[in-house]
């Protein structure tokens, strides 16, 4: 039986890479591999499930696969193995967005990502979870590289949405600079002020390293003029459903994703999404939300639309039905096989 390993940076409750390198490691299982996932750095809640990297010894000829995303020790290591070595690529933030509040972060990216023309001629099967991904892959020397979607464990149905209620527009991810909270805010404000004076508006997730920015956004909320605008922090999974049960709309202002799983699991569970238009974003909503420019008044007139038309939140349901279809885990499973045959053998 052929040992995988996976590397990833770091390992922690709720991130979409480790998501990944969990729900690929139970597939491998069902093809016949053992898998072992190693990273850098790993969140006592995932000891037993994924070892660290000091720990981790000698793993001898088996199968390499790197989950790249920001610059760490797994990367040389993964170059140096022995094995072959898969590549998939999540993206990695450029620096300039994020220096101003993490500059160490911001170096450990733009390192990342001036290492992907070393990585590329090492990597004999390459997967990117959004053609956004893989152009950067193709640029940097990949041949042939996969396009997989993530693998999102969804609901089957979405809840049923209690009517009669204010407003509640949510945002879930990271708090970091390029998610553009502060437009997300400005947006809401507009959206308050000509439509929905009681709306709330939540913001979910962790601010880990950039605990200034989300200062900096705490101090913003008021001079926006905006009331009823909580951000909640890290949550686990069961405050997240409930969050998303609340929620009328999703809007995001990101102006980087690789791939934007949240949005996905918006739409799964019956939330509408209100998007910006940047990276893989129209690729992971495949016509199934509202995707505008960079526009707040038009962002605030979006959230109007999708909170109280129910002809538009109808066609975006029947969309994000097809859409989710398309995502289908046994599918998106079936063309991760194939992607990675180069390395794990027929």
């Amino acid at each position: 039986m052929t040992t995988v390993r996976q590397l990833l940076a770091a390992a922690a409750p709720g991130d979409a890479v480790t998501g990944q390198a969990l729900a690929w490691g139970e597939l491998l299982g069902r093809w016949g591999h053992r898998c072992e996932i190693v990273a850098e750095h790993v969140h006592p809640d995932l000891t037993g499930r994924v070892r660290r990297l000091a720990d981790a010894g000698d793993h001898g000829s088996g199968p390499v696969i790197l989950h790249l995303s920001i610059w760490s020790a797994v990367v040389p290591a993964a170059l140096d193995a022995p094995g072959p070595l898969a590549v998939c690529y999540h993206n990695v933030t450029p620096g300039r967005l994020l220096r101003a509040h993490n500059a160490a972060l911001a170096d450990d990216c733009d390192r990342a990502r001036a290492m992907l023309p070393a990585v590329a001629p090492r990597a004999r099967a390459a997967v990117a979870d959004s053609t956004f991904n893989a152009r950067e892959l193709t640029a940097a020397g990949c041949a042939g590289v996969a396009v997989v979607p993530l693998l999102l464990d969804l609901p089957p149905a979405p809840p049923h949405r209690p009517a009669g209620r204010p407003p509640s527009i949510v945002s879930v991810g990271r708090i970091v600079p390029n998610k553009r909270l502060e437009d997300v805010i400005r947006a809401f404000a507009l959206y308050q002020r000509e439509h929905a004076p009681d709306a709330r508006l939540t913001l979910v997730g962790g601010a880990g390293g950039f605990e200034r920015y989300r200062e900096a956004l705490e101090r913003f909320v008021p001079r926006t003029g905006a009331a009823g605008v909580r951000l909640t922090g890290w949550v686990p999974q069961e405050a997240l459903e409930a969050a998303y049960r609340e929620a009328d709309a999703y809007l995001c202002m990101s102006e980087h994703e690789g791939f934007c799983a949240p949005l996905v699991e918006a739409m799964a569970r019956g939330v509408p999404v209100v998007a910006r238009d940047a990276g893989a974003v129209r690729e992971t909503v495949g016509g199934a939300g509202l995707v505008i420019e960079r526009d707040l008044p038009l962002a605030a007139e979006a959230l109007h639309e999708v909170v109280a038309s129910d002809a538009t939140r109808r066609g975006l349901a029947a969309a994000a039905a097809r859409r989710l279809r398309e995502l289908d885990p046994e599918s998106v499973g079936a063309r991760l096989r194939s992607a990675l045959a180069p390395v794990l053998g027929a």
